[in-house]
């Protein structure tokens, strides 16, 4: 059977488009439209009239994409917007992407076919082109992350300050030899810590050794795989800045795993300020976003978007901390390099 998807692919235009080409709507040009009716036409497409009916009703219901539930970060994001879409009377579907490439692609066309109101997204790591189409036909609001050249609402931090202040940190504790742990590349937001470090490293004169950066899984075990690849470099390393707490908690078990002592022997620091990081062995210096604060942002920004009304702006930086821990050594005098 053929769907508006097809409709959409043989004109070249969006399934966004291509709706209102079917619902008569003035705001498409008579190129577009002859193009979409032509493949209307060829393809012998039958929208089906239940489903537009269903499409223009309310359901009081939002999807939050999330990246990993069983990350705290991620949880606690999605309690505040569980707890803002209870006072609107919205009830809220949660679609886990399991840190899977690609699967929130799979999530966004499974969105296309069904019926809610709005979209929250705690990943910005999908294909740019599906995202506009999605955009186009749904309110939808990013938070945490944000997309590059394209206008989506979005709540966030400042990734390349957060991550600047936390090297800067190290710095001036005496650390010199700075290896930084991270992720995907492709997701801006790793991008923003990269660049930060790096930022704070040229800022103090210190040199930028780029063997010194990891890329690995945004987990336990992939900070531990980062770590002791850093180990078998056998060049000169006093501390570590992991881009995400759990990378960091890894690289921690690994130093361990290898007998040095942190922070005595390495210095660790981390990003995000998950639960377990005030109650790690030794206690996790990171950054700690407001993640109450952003899925309540989020939430209230999707509903004017949902309520057609105006945003007083797309994208909300809000602040975060620099929560100093014992992992970074602050009250150490004498540190020796690992070689």
């Amino acid at each position: 059977m053929t769907t508006i998807s097809d409709v959409a692919k043989a004109a070249g235009v969006s399934t966004a488009t291509v709706s209102r080409v079917l619902s008569n709507s003035a705001a498409v040009k008579p190129l577009t439209r002859d193009a979409v009716l032509k493949a209307v036409e060829a393809l012998d497409y039958k929208p089906n009239a239940l489903a537009r009916q269903m499409r223009t009703q309310e359901t009081r219901t939002v999807i939050v994409i999330v990246p990993d539930i069983s990350n705290t970060f991620f949880s606690e994001i999605l309690f505040s917007i569980e707890r803002c879409a209870q006072k609107y009377d919205y009830q809220i579907l949660i679609a886990d992407m399991h840190n899977q490439p690609n699967i929130e692609s799979y999530y966004f066309q499974a969105i296309q076919q069904r019926t809610v109101d709005g979209i929250i997204s705690l990943s910005a790591n999908v294909a740019q082109k599906l995202m506009e189409q999605v955009a186009e036909e749904y309110p939808i609001v990013v938070a945490n992350q944000y997309l590059e050249n394209f206008n989506i609402p979005n709540v966030t931090i400042n990734n390349i300050n957060a991550a600047e202040e936390i090297t800067e940190h190290l710095i001036k504790l005496g650390h010199t030899h700075i290896a930084h742990i991270t992720s995907q590349p492709s997701l801006l937001l790793y991008r923003d810590r990269f660049n930060g470090y790096i930022s704070a490293l040229a800022k103090h004169g210190l040199p930028i050794d780029l063997e010194l950066v990891r890329y690995g899984d945004s987990s336990i075990e992939g900070g531990y795989k980062q770590m002791t690849a850093l180990l078998e470099l056998n060049k000169p390393i006093s501390a570590i800045f992991a881009a995400g707490d759990v990378m960091a908690v890894g690289a921690i078990k690994a130093l361990k795993s290898a007998g040095l002592r942190v922070p005595e022997d390495i210095a660790v620091v981390g990003f995000d300020d998950i639960e377990i990081s005030g109650f790690w062995e030794p206690s996790l210096t990171t950054v700690r976003p407001p993640k109450r604060q952003i899925g309540e942002v989020a939430f209230e920004k999707l509903l004017k978007l949902m309520r057609k009304q105006p945003l007083t702006q797309m994208k909300d930086i809000l602040d975060y901390e620099i929560v100093i821990r014992e992992s970074c050594g602050y009250h150490q005098n004498e540190r020796r390099f690992v070689t």
